[in-house]
């Protein structure tokens, strides 16, 4: 009968290295083709790194496409007309070398002679420091007749200027809008004093007449007058009834819409009215932040299993379970409760003295020692 011993591998998925192996353990990626085994010790049989051990993750493909890193060095140094010649090419740097041998340095200078047409071009232009007339300058002296002079100008047209603000008394120009408003601020009503004060003593002349004037010489004036003391009814106050029987009675009152109250303090007991927030702030204190399935009474007795003997029913279930503190020394019949598992006669080998036969075993480790 042939023997079979299968490594850790990956079918499909990732290409690459395990995240993790046994010091020693070997891998196979079957979708790179890599062979890995896991190299050094962390003191508790991990590996400290994982290598490639062979496939073509590991080694340089002589047919197919591979991506290769580091330096590489040839013992054999290629020959002329191996000369890179396509754009991916590798160039060797004795072609590269041949290649710059022709050309100019980075840094180099040309005298003017050596750019064509340059010197002619620099002849033709003017010097950098010139002067020219105001003759010289095309319509500059039609433009500086039509300015005004600085000392005494002759303004024509409509001349305009910034406004002065009011009450201003400098040399600045006036606009027709300061003189309007300064105008303007005398008042139509103004009254001169010699006029309208003709005796000088602080009071207008008219007004001095109509403090002289009879009672019986003022007409319009009503024949009688209320008493400073006195009452009215109710339907003398326009709209008052109707603002009365807006009004809620203070005994026994009939509320309607969405009578409002001040909220009083959690955990008051008193004849005080309670809001609904007043509530439900009680009821969120007696639920207590407990879960939705379990936040009413019916939902704790179904939780429960509307058992009213619950504590005797789990005390009498307790009873017949396995003491944890026994690890399963307190079994009544041991081999019917291996069979029950599927352990067999495995379970009672000797660690150091296992006999197998048939079947297949998944995850163990075959150590052969160092060399």
């Amino acid at each position: 009968m042939a023997n079979t011993i299968q490594f850790k591998r990956r079918q499909a998925g990732n290409a690459g290295a395990p995240a993790a192996l046994k010091s020693g353990e070997v891998a196979h990626n079957e979708v790179d083709d890599t062979l890995y085994i896991g190299k050094g010790d962390d003191g508790a049989g991990n590996a400290t790194a994982i290598l490639p051990l062979a496939g073509r993750g590991a080694f340089v493909d002589l047919t197919g496409a591979q991506s290769i890193a580091g330096a590489k060095t040839f013992a054999v140094v290629p020959k002329s007309s191996q000369d890179a010649s396509a754009s991916t090419d590798l160039v060797r740097k004795s072609q590269f070398d041949a290649g710059l041998a022709g050309k100019a340095a980075s840094s180099h200078s040309h005298a003017i002679a050596d750019v064509s047409g340059l010197q002619t071009a620099l002849d033709g232009k003017a010097a950098a420091s010139h002067s020219h007339a105001i003759a010289d300058v095309t319509g500059l002296q039609t433009a500086l007749n039509a300015k005004a002079a600085l000392a005494s100008p002759g303004l024509t047209g409509t001349p305009t200027a910034p406004t002065a603000t009011g009450g201003t008394n400098t040399t600045q120009i006036a606009t027709t809008a300061f003189v309007q408003a300064a105008l303007t601020s005398f008042g139509a009503g103004d009254m001169a004093k010699a006029t309208y004060d003709s005796n000088n003593n602080g009071k207008v002349d008219a007004a001095e007449a109509a403090d002289s004037v009879p009672w019986t010489g003022v007409t319009g004036k009503p024949t009688s007058f209320t008493p400073a003391t006195h009452s009215h009814a109710i339907a003398q106050v326009t709209g008052l009834q109707a603002a009365l029987d807006a009004k809620a009675a203070l005994a026994s009152p009939t509320l309607s819409g969405t009578p409002t109250a001040p909220t009083p303090a959690a955990g008051t007991n008193t004849t005080q009215l309670a809001t609904t927030a007043f509530v439900a702030s009680a009821i969120g204190a007696l639920v207590d932040a407990a879960p939705g399935a379990l936040d009413t009474l019916n939902e704790l007795a179904a939780a429960l299993g509307d058992d009213p003997n619950f504590a005797s029913t789990v005390t009498n279930g307790l009873a017949g379970k396995l003491a944890a503190a026994s690890n399963l020394a307190d079994l009544p019949n041991k081999t019917t409760a291996r069979s029950n598992l599927g352990l067999g006669s495995l379970a009672t080998q000797a660690a150091n003295s296992v006999a197998i036969t048939g079947g297949s075993i998944t995850g163990i480790t075959l150590d052969g020692g160092t060399f």
